[in-house]
């Protein structure tokens, strides 16, 4: 190799080395200068450089930037409701008609009671029943067979004593066809006893119907 030659290669060397250490300290400073303004925002104010300040001195005036203070966000307003208060429509309004007035009829005049003729009294027909034959007081005389009552031995044991009146209705035939107590001795028992006695043992003589007060006593001697 000539030394032109190795002049060449070594000039060459030098510019690449000088290249490559150019890059590497605008590597670093620019590492260096993200670090600082990271730095900066988190712990305070960011310094900013005077103009020519790599020109002052030792004790140089150094200018500070504090970022604004965000505005506070205003607090939302709720509007108050106010109560709804119905209006009536003009529509329905117009719509209700006035209450026609209702005429008053007179009331016809009262006749008076002196015209007033009375209703003819209506007479109600009613079939004619023939009354029943009056009673007649009986007598032992009378044509007929009348056997007097024997006085039952429950009464005569209890002391039961009693007066009363049966009312006979005779048949044609002559035989009882209706018995009845018309005034009681006070005992029923009594009473039961004169009637069954009378009915199927007392007789008349045949003829027309006929109605009888029989009166019986029960006394103990």
């Amino acid at each position: 190799m000539s030394e032109a030659e190795l002049l060449n290669f070594l000039a060459a060397a030098l510019s690449i080395a000088s290249q490559d250490r150019l890059y590497a300290w605008a590597a670093a400073l620019g590492a260096a200068t993200i670090v600082v303004c990271v730095l900066g925002e988190l712990d305070g104010p960011v310094r900013l450089p005077a103009e020519h300040d790599h020109d002052h001195g030792a004790g140089a005036p150094v200018q500070y930037f504090t970022p604004p203070a965000k505005p506070a966000s205003p607090s939302p307003v709720i509007a108050e409701a106010s109560p709804h208060v119905p209006t009536a429509s003009p529509e329905i309004v117009a719509a209700v008609a006035p209450i026609a007035a209702v005429p008053v009829t007179a009331m016809p005049a009262l006749v008076p009671v002196s015209n007033l003729r009375p209703i003819a009294s209506v007479v109600l027909s009613r079939p004619v029943v023939s009354a029943a034959p009056s009673a007649e007081r009986f007598v032992p005389e009378m044509p007929g067979d009348f056997p007097d009552p024997p006085y039952p031995r429950w009464a005569r044991q209890q002391g039961v004593q009693g007066r009363l009146l049966v009312l006979v209705d005779v048949a044609a035939s002559g035989a009882p066809s209706s018995v009845a107590v018309r005034e009681s001795s006070g005992h029923p028992s009594l009473d039961q006893h004169a009637i069954d006695w009378l009915r199927h043992q007392w007789t008349w003589a045949p003829g027309v119907p006929r109605r009888f007060l029989v009166p019986l006593i029960f006394e103990l001697q």
